[in-house]
C-alpha cells in the first residue's frame, strides 16, 4: 500500500484509524477470505499508472464485466441478501474507489468496469486503465432505524433498513449491526470478462489480434492486516465527502422478493 499519495495527509488517516479502533470488530468467519481479479481496459493504446502499455502494445482494449452471484441463503437480514464489498485499486496500489453492493439469493449483479467500477476514482486523478478489484462477502452490516442520506459508497437493501457499508465504520452514529464476514462455502462468487489485444510480430504487420476471456475471481486468505487496510482506506474515501472515490453497483436487485425462509 502507498500512504504518501493521500491528499488529506496523515492527520485524516490517523483520524480514520482512531475511528476504526472505536467500533466493534466484525465477526470473523472460520476461514475468512476475499476474492481478487485484475482489470485492464486500455493498455493496448494508453500506458497504465505503472507505465505498462501504450500505442500498439499488447494489453486491454475494451470494457470488462464483473458478474457476482449469491448462491445461498445464509444471512438472516432481508431474506438472505448478502453484500459484495468492492475495493478498486489502480496498478500502483492506490485504492481509488469502494462500494457495498447487495446481491440477492440466486440473484445476479452485473457491473461494467468502465462505467461502474472505475468511473469515479478519488485519489490524485488516478489512472483508470489497469489495476485490481478485491471483493469481500459480508452479511448486511448497517441498519438504519430511520432513512438518512448515504454516501455513494453505501447501497441500501431496498426499504428494509439494511445497507452495505464497505468501510464498516460509517454506522455507529446512526445505528448499526455487527457485520459478519463469510467463508468461501457461504459467500458470493464473482467473474470478470477481459477484452484484450496482442500486438502482432513484427508490430508493423497489421492490427491487434483481439480476444475475450472470462475468469473467476481468485481466492486469498483475508488476514487482519489486509482487512484493516481495506476498511480504513475505504473509510477515508467515504469521509472525504466529495462524491468521488465511489464505484457503483450496476444492475441487479437491491432487495430480495423471496418469502422469508421456512414460510
Amino acid at each position: 500500500m502507498r500512504f504518501a499519495a493521500w491528499s488529506a495527509g496523515p492527520i485524516a488517516f490517523a483520524i480514520a484509524v482512531a475511528l476504526a479502533l472505536s467500533v466493534a470488530t466484525p465477526a470473523r468467519a472460520q476461514t475468512p477470505f476475499f476474492m481478487t481479479q485484475y482489470y485492464d481496459v486500455a493498455t493496448s493504446t494508453l500506458p497504465s499508472a505503472s507505465g505498462y502499455g501504450g500505442n500498439g502494445q499488447s494489453g486491454g482494449i475494451g470494457d470488462g464485466l464483473v458478474r457476482i452471484i449469491n448462491g445461498g441463503d445464509v444471512a438472516g437480514q432481508q431474506n438472505g441478501t448478502l453484500c459484495a464489498m468492492v475495493y478498486v485499486f489502480d496498478d500502483i496500489e492506490e485504492m481509488q474507489a469502494c462500494c457495498g453492493c447487495p446481491v440477492t439469493p440466486d440473484g445476479l449483479r452485473t457491473m461494467s468496469v468502465i462505467n461502474n467500477v472505475t468511473k469515479n476514482f478519488g485519489v490524485n486523478r488516478g489512472n483508470l486503465n489497469a489495476g485490481v478489484v478485491d471483493i469481500i462477502s459480508v452479511a448486511p452490516d448497517l441498519f438504519l432505524p430511520t432513512p438518512v442520506p448515504l454516501p455513494p459508497q453505501i447501497a441500501s437493501l431496498g426499504a428494509s433498513g439494511w445497507a452495505c457499508d464497505p468501510s464498516f465504520q460509517y454506522g455507529p452514529s446512526i445505528g448499526s449491526s455487527s457485520p459478519e464476514l463469510l467463508d468461501f462455502v457461504d459467500g458470493l462468487r464473482a467473474w470478470m470478462s477481459h477484452t484484450e489485444g496482442n500486438s502482432p510480430v513484427p508490430a508493423a504487420s497489421g492490427s491487434l489480434i483481439k480476444g475475450v476471456s472470462t475468469e473467476e475471481f481468485q481466492l486469498a486468505r483475508l488476514d487482519d492486516g489486509h482487512f484493516a487496510e481495506l476498511e480504513n482506506f475505504c473509510f477515508f474515501l467515504v469521509q472525504n465527502g466529495s462524491g468521488t472515490g465511489a464505484c457503483s453497483c450496476g444492475s441487479g436487485d437491491s432487495f430480495s422478493r423471496a418469502p422469508s425462509p421456512g414460510l
